[in-house]
């Protein structure tokens, strides 16, 4: 996998962003005050979104990202930042965004 989800929240906070986006079959996608940019950088392949949250998802929100189709938690990133974590299971797949709590 081409990706990690500690780089791409690094990523976040060195481009001030607000969140990134991760969706299989294209690769992460940026939010910057609103905006969207696509990252330079291979797609993500099929599943990858879905290892990806689960590489940092408590069981439980894992578990209910699978029966319910939506999970959401935050997770801290370094001494002082935070995302909050949101799943949606959609066509099969699983797109996940993480947003910076300011």
């Amino acid at each position: 996998m081409a990706y990690s989800l500690p780089d791409l929240m690094q990523l976040v906070l060195v481009e001030r962003g607000d969140a990134v986006h991760l969706h299989d079959g294209e690769a992460p996608v940026l939010e910057i005050r609103g905006q969207l940019h696509r990252i330079e950088g291979p797609r993500l392949e099929s599943g990858d979104a879905q290892t990806l949250f689960r590489s940092i998802a408590p069981k439980g929100e894992f578990q209910k990202a699978a029966r319910s189709g939506l999970a959401t938690f935050e997770v801290r990133h370094g001494e002082a930042t935070f995302f909050r974590v949101m799943a949606f299971r959609e066509d099969d797949r699983v797109r996940v965004e993480l947003r910076r709590v300011l």
